[in-house]
């Protein structure tokens, strides 16, 4: 049996590229050629996918992602490796499982541990890249931390962080902090030494420290606008940085509940395509029907199609999927349909050093494309060549 399929869209979107129409070849595990209708070769073995009223685009890459299906990450490698299987319907073939402060520290460390095993035994899904350390070294400050325990928050500690890299092995790619705790800069002096992408986040810092921040590495902007002084002329913070510094790569939810519309465009001009990635910020209720779910200290939260909130507070981190913030990235923000792409694919696959095979179809990357249309509605998935999803 062949290990060659040919696709046959009506675009394709590289990001970098766009083929209108265009044929994309696949050969077992990897991108053998890309490029107008006319320009690749049909091999006789090949099998054909014929896509010519759809788009090609690549898989989304999910940086900052807690959980799907009634689950978090690091719960037990079957529920883990189920929300591997189960994500690709949304156009997602790669992700970081994003862990943290949400538990206890010994209990994190376990949860580390369950992702890595998922991680090396694989799935029959989105591929698990690595690992992103939500904490546990944030703001215990009520305007910054959101829903995360105050009990389960620790001062920024090497000894701790070393633990924790431990217990991955070595599979951390990205970890948020708060900078202006105590400990924090030697924390990200020791992240950036050690690859690991130092981020931003349920932080009060200053324009000042993050400044600092940045001089010692730290390169990314957690959620931005979320969990972070709101801001004010006179103190710019942590999102005057934000918005203003080009070596910070900012997280956008761009579910339009966490951020208005305005602010997404706001984000956008000030950033572009190049230097901010979209994030679902998934957590245990997304994919769950639409409704009323028992949550930890007596609270409930409401599940309402692309929005999940505490009964009487707060957003309940989102529900929202990657297609749909894609989408709104074009309907909202009005920018051309590849940046959207790119700012899904291409950027975030290059903040966490994965690009050389991940983030954009070329030959010899990785096979991992969604096929979609206008609306962003996901029709197929392929992760390194295997369809794993089929709306049929």
């Amino acid at each position: 049996m062949s290990n060659k399929i040919v696709i046959r869209a009506g675009q394709i979107f590289t990001p970098i590229e766009h083929f209108a129409p265009g044929v994309i070849l696949l050969e077992g595990t990897k991108i053998k050629a890309v490029g107008s209708a006319n320009e690749i070769p049909f091999p006789d073995e090949a099998k054909l996918i014929d896509v010519s009223d759809k788009i090609v685009a690549p898989g989304f890459i999910d940086t900052h992602t807690h959980g799907r299906n009634g689950h978090f990450f690091g719960e037990d490698l079957e529920s883990t490796a189920e929300i591997c299987s189960t994500i690709p319907s949304t156009g997602t073939t790669s992700l970081l499982p994003t862990l943290g402060s949400l538990t206890k520290f010994e209990r994190m460390l376990g949860d580390i541990r369950v992702v890595r095993e998922v991680m090396k035994s694989g799935t029959d899904g989105a591929e698990i890249l690595g690992i992103h350390m939500e904490g546990p070294f944030l703001s215990a400050k009520d305007i910054a931390r959101g829903l995360q325990p105050v009990e389960s928050l620790r001062t920024p500690s090497l000894s701790e962080l070393d633990k924790m890299i431990e217990a991955s092995e070595d599979t951390i790619l990205k970890m948020t902090i708060a900078p202006e705790l105590d400990g924090a800069f030697q924390v990200i002096r020791e992240l950036v030494e050690t690859g690991i992408v130092a981020s931003a986040g349920h932080t009060t810092a200053s324009y000042q420290i993050m400044m600092e921040a940045v001089e010692l590495g730290l390169s990314s902007c957690c959620h931005t606008f979320n969990g972070m002084v709101p801001f004010h002329h006179r103190n710019v913070g942590v999102l005057g940085a934000a918005l203003t510094c080009d070596r910070i790569n900012a997280e956008l939810i761009a579910d339009c509940q966490h951020i208005f519309p305005v602010a997404m465009k706001i984000l956008f001009k000030c950033k572009g395509p190049d230097r901010m990635h979209l994030i679902t910020d998934n957590t245990t209720w997304a994919g769950m029907p639409n409704g009323a779910y028992e949550w930890s200290e007596g609270r409930t939260v409401i599940k309402e199609d692309q929005r999940a909130y505490v009964h009487g507070g707060t957003l309940a981190g989102s529900v929202a999927t990657m297609n749909y913030d894609v989408g709104n990235m074009v309907r909202h923000v009005g920018c051309e349909f590849s940046e959207a792409l790119k700012m899904a694919t291409l950027t975030p696959a290059k903040l966490i050093g994965v690009s050389d095979r991940k983030g954009s179809l070329e030959p010899g990357k990785d096979a991992d494309l969604v096929v979609i249309d206008q609306d962003l509605n996901v029709y197929r998935t392929f992760v390194k060549g295997q369809e794993v999803f089929s709306s049929d």
